[in-house]
This record gives C-alpha cells, structure tokens and sequence, in this order.
C-alpha cells in the first residue's frame, strides 16, 4: 500500500445529559454534544494499516496517538468531522482536514444525501445499522453512551474493548470500499451505494 493509513475512534469521560430520563446518580455530565473540552477523552485506538495492528492510546500514552496522526496520509472514522475530530481538537490534537476520510459523511454522500446531518433524511445510518446490512453482524452489545459511564465506574477494559470494536467495525466498512467501492445501503437494503474511496 502506496499510503500510511490509519482508522480511529475515540471515547470521552463524562456522557452528554440524556434526553427524557434520569441522570445516573454518580455520574459526571458534560452540558451538551458540544461540549468536546469538558468531556474529555478517555481513549483512543487505532489500526494502523501499514503495519497491521491495533494500538490504544489513553493519558500516559498519548504522544504517540499524535505522532502517528502526523505520519499518516489518510485518517479514517465513522462520524469523525463532526464528533472525534472536533473532541481531539478541543485538546490540542489537530487532525488536519485534507487528510480525513469520514466513512459516515461517504456512505451519506453516496446515497445523494448532504455532508452535514440532518434530521429525518439522514437517520439509520449508524455504524451498527451499515455493518450489519453489509456483513450481518451486530456490530456490539451495548452503546456508545454506556462508554463513558463504565469509564467513570472503573470499567476501563470494557471502554477499550467498546474503542477497538468501533475501529474494527469501521475498517470492516473501509475494506469493502477499498475492494469493491461499494457498500449496501442500511437504509434501503436492496440499494448498492457507490463509495468513494480512500486513496
């Protein structure tokens, strides 16, 4: 492979409030999705495709998380524009633009629809929804707004787990575009989408 390419995906400490129900009583919040400064991340991981292997970055270790983003030519997430690299960057990791490759905002822009998330037209488009339209796996038990709370619980091997699965899950989706630049739609099973792809 002619490009240092990587698949990432990170989680955060403090959980967004939830809607319509109770907060967990020992549990720290931060105030909304935009809040990427106060929810602080809890961990990274990675596949790095050059050398074919998974890494996980936390606090003690996270230089390296960096330096690897400054080696490669192409970074890769699922809904990574709009959420991991804007967390990153609220704590000093810039992820530069012209090297992402967002697998969410292609699947999107594949099936006609707009880079930016809208409600109605783009729904049932979750990483869970297109790894199993496309390998009939459900991607893990769960969800991602359990992560930060088991962080906070002392659950670190169940977050890291939670991290790896994503970044798996997600290279899963990167490997059939790279192969057969095509991926079937989750939300119209009996569509194909062309996807772009990343190099």
């Amino acid at each position: 492979m002619g490009f240092k390419a990587i698949v990432y995906d990170s989680e955060v400490v403090r959980p967004v409030p939830p809607r319509g129900k109770p907060m967990l009583q020992g549990i720290e919040y931060c105030k909304s999705w935009t809040d990427y400064l106060n929810m602080g991340i809890s961990v990274v991981a990675a596949y790095e495709y050059a050398l074919d292997r998974y890494r996980v970055f936390c606090r003690d270790n996270a230089q390296y998380f960096i330096w690897l983003v400054n080696q490669a030519d192409v970074i890769i997430g699922f809904n990574s524009i709009k959420f991991d690299n804007e967390l990153l960057a609220a704590h000093g990791v810039s992820i530069p633009v012209e090297k992402c490759y967002d697998m969410l905002v292609e699947i999107w822009l594949a099936a006609g629809l707009g880079p930016e998330y809208k409600h109605g037209t783009h729904a049932g488009f979750s990483l869970d929804n297109c790894v199993r339209a496309n390998f009939g796996l459900s991607k893990k038990q769960g969800g991602g707004a359990m992560a930060p709370v088991d962080w906070q619980r002392g659950n670190i091997g169940n977050v890291i787990d939670y991290c790896i699965e994503d970044v798996r899950m997600t290279k899963l989706l990167v490997d059939r575009v790279i192969e057969k630049g095509e991926l079937v739609n989750p939300v119209q099973p009996d569509e194909i989408l062309k996807v772009r792809r990343p190099w």
